[in-house]
């Protein structure tokens, strides 16, 4: 089961921004809850609800919707690039490798650190880097990332935040869930398209019935719509049609390998 669900607010309830003059962009018209079902595991629900300016209780991700899709979308040239087969088996436990292999530099000067971090470590990480996104709009929101191997992709998510009492905010912290990738495209095309027809019915409710004691600029939120769909849809273009990222798979195969060999010999 993978399904990324959306509930975007009505627009007299989205709170404007400034303080004299009351005004909302189409970023903020986005406003709305957010939650993915993967497995067993829900993405961005929170074990415990808080509530908004209307006492209303909220559990999913409350915030604008436009963040997750630059943030989910932007990583779609490098997820249509297939990694290779030791990545792939190794994605549960490549962080905490990385990490490990940094700490074996510590005692380094900064100058020879630096030359490490930036010119073999950095080098390393970037694939992974590209294919995942975080959510630090959100207190101890969890980071995400996608790995596509040919015909199957593992979505994994992960945050260490936890509250006073040692415990996590959220009802599945962390976990991994693979599927066919035809499955995935298929669902993040559903959810695009789902989100596109509710974006146009917010658009023509404000641009007929406007926002009482809010300015919108009618002309231009009606053209950033159309502008933010044919970002979204180029990028969405990648999963379906081929990546035009060229990772050096030669030179990252290297430095897995000379990562592998030294913190295996620690």
């Amino acid at each position: 089961m993978f399904k990324i669900n959306h509930i975007l607010q009505r627009p007299e309830k989205i709170i404007p921004w400034g303080d004299k003059e009351k005004s909302l962009s189409w970023f903020g018209l986005t406003d709305g809850l957010l939650w993915i079902e993967a497995g067993d595991g829900i993405i961005y629900e929170y074990k415990e609800p808080h509530f908004n300016e209307w006492d209303e209780p909220i559990i999913y991700n409350d915030y604008q919707l436009s963040r997750f899709l630059e943030d989910f979308f932007n990583t779609f040239p490098f997820v249509a690039e297939s990694v290779p087969d030791y990545i792939y088996n190794d994605i549960e436990t490549f962080d905490a490798r990385m990490e490990k292999w940094k700490s074996l530099y510590y005692d380094l000067s900064d100058e020879e650190f630096d030359e490490f971090y930036f010119d073999v470590y950095y080098e390393l990480y970037d694939p992974i880097l590209a294919r995942s996104f975080d959510s630090a709009h959100l207190i101890g929101g969890p980071d995400i990332g996608c790995f596509r191997n040919g015909d199957r992709i593992k979505l994994l998510w992960k945050s260490d935040y936890t509250d006073e009492q040692g415990n996590s905010i959220w009802t599945s912290p962390s976990g991994i869930y693979e599927m066919n990738y035809s499955d995935f495209i298929k669902e993040v095309s559903r959810f695009y398209e789902a989100f596109t027809v509710d974006m146009d019915k917010q658009v023509e409710n404000v641009r007929d019935n406007g926002i009482s004691g809010v300015y919108v600029d009618i002309p231009g939120l009606c053209r950033e719509n159309e502008m933010r769909k044919e970002g979204f849809e180029q990028k969405l273009g990648f999963l379906k049609s081929g990546s035009n990222s060229k990772t050096d798979w030669n030179k990252i195969s290297e430095l897995y390998n000379r990562m592998m060999n030294e913190v295996s010999n620690e």
